[in-house]
Order: structure tokens, then C-alpha cells, then sequence
């Protein structure tokens, strides 16, 4: 069963010098890009490994487990202080199901803005995401209005805000300001970052901030996809360059519940341990 893939920071994450100060490290900036020449490759792999999955299919209740694996590489580029070029280089999925000791294989489905520059952009605090050349098809303007919702928000200031932080600092997230996490919307529950200490990750200073989450919301809306109820409980460490303010690493392990009605009225549990690990990069286009 597959499982809705986004990003753990939006897509257009933030990439612009930060100042020091007495008072701590700004590890956020109001609606900051990356800056025009900057480009930022991002990486992300999600997994779920034999998980508990139960299907009722009127009276009859069926057990058995589900797998699923996703690894996206997109690259963000900045093109002016509203407007970035965004291309999904690769996107991989492969999913099963064990019912009945027989192994099912899930679907495979392209993304249908695979390998297509994409322009976001944000005019009267709105956010807009084309194709940079053509005309969008009937398949590729839902996935446009969906990549164009996660950037409705901003995701990065919403974890750590504008204030200045340091090492000891502890904080509650506030998920009305948040879009999306973990392939969630619509959030409720907690979620709490912690600076840790300064590191150096690869010659780059890095805040090391651990997060708890405790979440619940819904699954994004994909196509004719059903929309199912997730609950996510676990932890994530974080290495946020502080020069370009970007997640350079993040490891989130967690407890994965999802519920809710699938395909021809069958209703569907699953619940088992998910990971996600995302890097990322700046260079240059």
C-alpha cells in the first residue's frame, strides 16, 4: 500500500546567509528562496517495512502486512526573492501486500511532473506552481494545485521561526502554521523542537536539533486516491546548515497508524514503523 510521499521541509527551502548574534542563531527567515544562482538538490526516502494490515471487507476481517518504499530527488532553484524553477529529477515507488500468504504487488504510477520545470511563485501571498513551458494536461493541473498547497505555507519558519535561537532552547510548533508534515495535513497534536548544540557537518556549521512529534491529520489528496486518517508518533534529528539555512540532514523514525476506506468500499488499518531520511545540497544550477 502505498503511502503519500512529502517532502519533510517544503520544497523550496530557505537559503539565505543568516546573521550571529549574542542572543543566538536565526534559523529562519520570512520568505526567504533560495537565492537566484542557487540551487538546491534535495533528496528523500520513506519506507515502511512489514506493517501490520488489517482489511474489512463487509463482516469478514482479513490480516496481513504491507511494505512500501519511495526515494524523490527534486532540485529547487531560486530565481528571484518570490519565484523558484523546481524539476523532479527521479521519483521511485514499489509497495506490496501479504494477504492470505499470497504477496500482492502495488501499482506502479509515474508522477506525471516527473522531469518537468515547474515555476512556484508567490504573488499577493499566494502561491502559483505552472509548467515553465506548455500547457498542463487534465492529469498534471491536480498535481500542480497540490505542489502549489504545500507552498502555501510557510514550513521551515513555522518549525523554527524568525526568532533568534540557542543551544538549550526548547519550543512547541504551532501546526496551524504548518501544511504538511510527513505526508499530513490538516494537523493536530504536538510537535516540539529542541536546539541541541552546534556542530560542524562537513566543514558546515550545523544547529543539531531533535524533534518529537505526536501527530494526527489526514493524507493529502492525490488524484482519485481516498483520503485516509494518519497518526505518526516519533522522533527526528536534524542537522540545519545556519549559512544557508537549509536541512542538510534529517532522520525521522516513527509509528505509523493509517485508517479509513479504500478502494470499493473496503476499509483498510495499517500500522508499523516508517523512516524517512532526506539530505540535501547547494550548489549552483
Amino acid at each position: 500500500m502505498k503511502i503519500r510521499n512529502s517532502l519533510l521541509v517544503l520544497a523550496a527551502i530557505l537559503a539565505c546567509p543568516v546573521s550571529f548574534g549574542a542572543d543566538g542563531h536565526v534559523l529562519a527567515r520570512k520568505g526567504s528562496l533560495p537565492q537566484p544562482g542557487k540551487a538546491i538538490t534535495h533528496s528523500t526516502v520513506q519506507e515502511m517495512k512489514d506493517a501490520a494490515l488489517t482489511l474489512e471487507v463487509g463482516e469478514q476481517k482479513i490480516e496481513g502486512k504491507a511494505s512500501s518504499k519511495e526515494s524523490t530527488n527534486e532540485v529547487v532553484e531560486g530565481i528571484s526573492a518570490t519565484k523558484v524553477r523546481r524539476i523532479l529529477t527521479s521519483k521511485t515507488s514499489e509497495s506490496r501486500m501479504v494477504v492470505m500468504e499470497q504477496e500482492q504487488p502495488g501499482p506502479e504510477k509515474a508522477d506525471p511532473l516527473q522531469g518537468l520545470p515547474v515555476i512556484l511563485e508567490e504573488k499577493d501571498g499566494k502561491w502559483t506552481a505552472t509548467l515553465e513551458e506548455g500547457e498542463a494536461t487534465p492529469e498534471q493541473k491536480p498535481a500542480l494545485e497540490q505542489l502549489a498547497k504545500r507552498n502555501s505555507g510557510d514550513s521551515d519558519l513555522a518549525i523554527y521561526g524568525d526568532a533568534p535561537r540557542k543551544p538549550g532552547d526548547k519550543w512547541d510548533v504551532d501546526l496551524a502554521k504548518l501544511p504538511t508534515f510527513g505526508g499530513a495535513t490538516d494537523l493536530k497534536g504536538s510537535f516540539v523542537v529542541e536546539f541541541v548544540e552546534v556542530k560542524d557537518i562537513q566543514g558546515t556549521p550545523c544547529a543539531v536539533l531533535k524533534s518529537t512529534v505526536d501527530l494526527s491529520g489526514t493524507t493529502a489528496k492525490e488524484g482519485d486516491e481516498p483520503t485516509l486518517n494518519i497518526k505518526m508518533k516519533g522522533e527526528m534529528l536534524t542537522h540545519r546548515s545556519l549559512a544557508d539555512l537549509v536541512d542538510l540532514e534529517s532522520k525521522l523514525t516513527a509509528t505509523l497508524n493509517l485508517d479509513g476506506t479504500a478502494d470499493q468500499g473496503v476499509k483498510m488499518k495499517i500500522t508499523g514503523p516508517v523512516s524517512m531520511n532526506q539530505t540535501a545540497t547547494v550548489g549552483k544550477p
